[in-house]
């Protein structure tokens, strides 16, 4: 099990992990502060811990008045920390724990948004034993975010023990929602550690329970783990009826739908539909202001655009591209993209501009060991003189249906797009 470090400690472990950044924002002292009140009630006792809680709350709202928003993010953090003011001096009580747990969950996730991820996970942590009179619910859903940090950080091991006592949690106080995210959660690291027979029995559980209650987000979460285990076996039918449930069901949430549209849209390319790829991914750009979304939808732009012969459009991605990297807050997305500008312009006959990007890929992903995208950027992995080859598959009614939905997009295909799109 992950030990639960101090919020010091957790601190420094995330900047260890980044050792050319200084800090992860503008947030951070907001985050320490929190953090550390969190770890100080979850260890006083008597009347000491009413009078921590009243001094954290004066604490947190004076630094609060000090913060001017500037982005959608900002103002978020500054309205948790309003929530969490006028909770803490009613900490014991039930519904004043449930805010505290709740607004802790929501700086936890920008924290892990940020990079900042054992911070997110001491701050959960500690918040669990700080709110314990929470609502079991409220408490059982911190720690599957406790889970989803384990797992993002790499030990899967953690991540399923956290998941199973999420799940215990769910049926012991009858909370179905609690039982379909551990599902979900243990569903993603059977995947990832490549037991893909266990990866679909657990989505489809999961999926199962969820629909019987009516856990919209949830179904969505469950149909995309059935497609990424569809598209790992070679089944792309699957994967996109999968993938098309998951995106209808994820409607107004624009950030997901960016995210379901880049899955289907690589489907798709892999299927041999390029076109209907490249207005999935441009659909998904014009959702999304995250970079975290942006890089891949731009990726699979570019090599959709060189498989349907636009090298016009290629370099019209490859420009917006450059201004969108964030190779030290977000290495791994940043290798992606160059190494999908690589192929691009491998493809369209730019081998120059194609050995550049591939260079570049390629030292970042050795500086920050992503070694499956070093093994892709090895010389003889990038085709020497011939374009990528379309093959069409045979696809059901059903999927052919969720090709032409993409291509029925009403997204622009041209390099004003690109050119008015931050």
């Amino acid at each position: 099990m992950l030990p639960l470090q101090s919020p010091l400690e957790a601190y420094r472990a995330d900047l260890s992990r980044h050792p050319n950044r200084m800090d992860f924002g503008r947030s951070d002292t907001v985050w320490l502060l929190v953090a550390h009140c969190l770890h100080r009630l979850s260890r006083a006792q008597g009347d000491a811990r009413r009078s921590i809680a009243e001094n954290c709350a004066s604490a947190i709202g004076d630094l609060a008045s000090t913060v001017s928003p500037d982005t959608p993010e900002e103002a978020t953090m500054v309205s948790q920390l309003a929530r969490l003011r006028g909770a803490l001096p009613c900490l014991d009580t039930a519904r004043a724990a449930s805010e505290i747990v709740d607004s802790t969950r929501v700086l936890a996730d920008q924290m892990a948004e940020a990079g900042a991820l054992w911070l997110s996970f001491s701050a959960l942590g500690h918040v669990r034993t700080a709110a314990a009179g929470a609502a079991q619910r409220d408490l059982g859903l911190a720690m599957a975010d406790q889970a989803w940090v384990s797992r993002t950080l790499g030990d899967l091991d953690s991540a399923d023990e956290l998941y199973k006592a999420v799940a215990l949690a769910g049926d012991r106080f009858g909370e179905t929602e609690l039982k379909v995210r551990a599902l979900l959660g243990m569903g993603v690291t059977a995947r990832v550690r490549g037991n893909y027979p266990k990866a679909r029995d657990a989505f489809r559980e999961g999926l199962v329970r969820a629909q019987t209650v009516g856990l919209s987000e949830l179904e969505s979460v469950a149909h995309q783990g059935l497609l990424i285990a569809a598209i790992t076996a070679g089944d792309s039918d699957t994967a996109l009826v999968h993938g098309w449930a998951a995106y209808g069901l994820a409607q107004g949430n624009t950030d997901r739908e960016a995210e379901l549209l880049i899955n289907v849209s690589h489907v798709s390319m892999v299927a041999g539909y390029p076109g209907a790829a490249l207005r999935g991914f441009l659909a998904s750009l014009v959702r999304t202001q995250r970079p975290r979304y942006r890089l891949p939808s731009l990726g699979g732009a570019a090599v959709a655009s060189a498989r349907v012969g636009n090298s016009q459009l290629v370099t019209a991605v490859a420009r917006v591209a450059e201004d969108s990297l964030l190779p030290a807050a977000l290495p791994y997305e940043s290798a992606g993209v160059l190494r999908s500008l690589s192929e691009a312009f491998e493809s369209v006959g730019d081998a120059a501009r194609a050995e550049d990007y591939r260079l570049r890929a390629r030292a970042l992903a050795r500086k920050n060991g992503f070694f499956e995208i070093v093994l892709a950027t090895e010389p003889k992995a990038i085709p020497a003189t011939q374009p990528a080859v379309t093959v069409r598959k045979h696809l059901t009614t059903a999927s052919l249906n969720v090709i032409e939905s993409l291509e029925a997009m009403e997204a622009e295909v041209d390099a004003a797009l690109f050119a008015a799109t931050p």
